[in-house]
């Protein structure tokens, strides 16, 4: 088999989507300008192995999506994989005589020509259901015509000659037998991780960004960022609830020299609805108010802390195996569109070795992290641990739970009108979508394609679209992505 590779400046930087026709020894690719592109792999990510050798299939630490080929004896095909943690995942489609693969929800969806049902009730229960654990998430959606939405969490896709489609484990983690094992095994994959993102073999060498607060995730993570060269970190100081969050002396005390504030409600500001970017995962959009930092963010390795609080709360009452977060009603799934299209790599500390999170909780629990417990139902020894032997005092953080973002879901039509953007007029939504086609290209050439950017994300709203009031109508139902989805992505409602 062969890649063949088409790169679109019309389509988001990270974003990918393979073509595999049956009895073609050919899988084209189409995606965005920063995707690495090598002859027998393509990747956007990294992982903590040589660059060079593309084995990114096989760490237990995978950041990223990327597919490449297999050419053994026993096994010659394509390999797709998932990232090494449950915040983002793959798509396929299967047509006719043809199969679709893509990192990107939308532009599956547009280059194989397929639409969501609207008259399905169930898209958010079921792209939220990775909360039940990688054993027992819904696996497939339906579409309109028959056809079926494939989900892929935590995972290896290998598809043969005939377009079979198999899915095979990720590699095992070992037990982590203390906090010095845990500790020492982090950081050695961190810092491999780094020197593969930044291989001169790369068209894009990406730098460290961290997010940092005054609680206990965000500070650890910046804290083990520090040690692996970053020196950027950003905090929110506005608005009021953010204040006494903001961790700005907390990175000065960890050696930061540059720290970047801003408002968690600066996408407010936005003229280009990019709301929709945050809902297209199902997930409404806890994560949006990290588009404030879209420009620290691009070309970098961003450490935030999500999932700290289960991962590492001392009282987490059910750890496994499976990556099931029990009682939990947002899977933090909604930057993926948005990190596709300003192109930067989300490295979610916590979830270092999730598989053994029975481990990690053990080590939280254990008599050795006693001096680092506070008690309390706010009690996280490990990333306690990580900051006050680094110099940062108790005193400082983790005083009160505050936590970043919110989510559309649960907001009435008030405090949802308060926390969208205003619409932009017709004119100037018109003016900048023509000369965006202008500048990068209106259409995504290839086997059914449809004019991914085109056709179905540049439309022009319509009078009769109020996202607002739509909005608030999704959220009085149990399950409003169908609607939103394919009113924000295949432009069915715009026209």
């Amino acid at each position: 088999m062969k890649l063949v590779y088409h790169s679109q400046r019309s389509i988001p930087r990270l974003a990918w989507c393979a073509v595999l026709r049956k009895g073609s020894p050919e899988v084209h690719v189409y995606h965005g300008t920063s995707v690495e592109v090598q002859e027998a792999f393509f990747v956007e990510g990294a992982w903590d192995g040589d660059f060079t050798r593309g084995l990114f299939d096989q760490s237990s630490f995978f950041l990223g999506t990327g597919g490449k080929l297999l050419r053994g004896a026993d096994q010659r095909g394509v390999v797709f994989a998932t990232p090494s943690h449950t915040l983002e995942r793959l798509w396929s489609i299967s047509s006719e005589d043809c199969l679709f693969v893509s990192n990107s929800l939308p532009f599956i969806l547009s280059m194989s020509r397929s639409s969501l049902d609207i008259t399905y009730l169930y898209y958010e229960r079921d792209l939220n259901s990775i909360l039940k654990g990688i054993n027992s998430y819904v696996r497939t959606l339906p579409l309109l015509g028959k056809r079926e939405l494939r989900v892929h969490y935590y995972c290896n896709v290998f598809v043969d000659s005939t377009l079979a489609l198999t899915e095979f484990a990720k590699p095992r983690i070992e037990p982590f037998r203390d906090y010095e094992h845990y500790l020492d095994a982090m950081i050695s994959t961190l810092r491999r991780l780094v020197k593969n993102a930044q291989a001169p073999q790369r068209k894009v060498r990406y730098g460290l960004c961290s997010t940092i607060s005054r609680g206990y995730d965000a500070p650890a993570c910046a804290a083990i960022a520090r040690e692996l060269g970053c020196d950027l970190a950003v905090s929110f100081n506005h608005p009021e609830k953010y204040i006494q969050d903001c961790g700005v002396d907390i990175a000065s005390r960890l050696g930061y020299a540059k720290v970047v504030t801003k408002s968690a409600v600066e996408y407010l500001q936005n003229e280009s609805l990019i709301e929709a970017e945050f809902m297209a995962s199902g997930e409404l959009g806890t994560l949006i108010v990290f588009s404030a930092f879209e420009r620290e963010f691009r070309d970098n390795i961003v450490f935030m802390g999500i999932t700290g609080e289960r991962m590492w709360g001392k009282n987490e009452e059910h750890p496994n195996h499976e990556l099931r977060f029990e009682n939990q009603v947002f899977s933090s799934t909604s930057a993926t569109e948005n990190r596709l299209r300003v192109g930067y790599i989300m490295l979610p500390m916590a979830l270092f070795g999730a598989t053994q999170w029975p481990s990690i909780h053990r080590i939280s629990n254990s008599p050795e992290m006693a001096p680092f417990s506070i008690g309390g139902d706010y009690d996280r020894p490990i990333p306690r641990r990580i900051l006050e032997s680094r110099g940062v005092e108790r005193s400082m953080f983790a005083q009160r739970k505050t936590g970043a973002g919110f989510n559309f879901r649960w907001d009435n039509l008030r405090r949802i009108r308060r926390r969208m953007s205003p619409p932009p007029s017709r004119r100037s939504w018109a003016s900048s979508r023509i000369t965006s086609m202008k500048d990068s290209g209106h259409f995504v050439s290839g086997p059914n394609s449809c004019g991914m950017l085109g056709r179905n994300m540049w439309r022009m709203p319509s009078r009769r679209w109020e996202f607002p009031i739509r909005l608030k109508r999704l959220l009085q139902m149990l399950t409003p992505i169908p609607v939103l989805l394919r009113t924000c992505f295949t432009g069915e409602c715009m026209k």
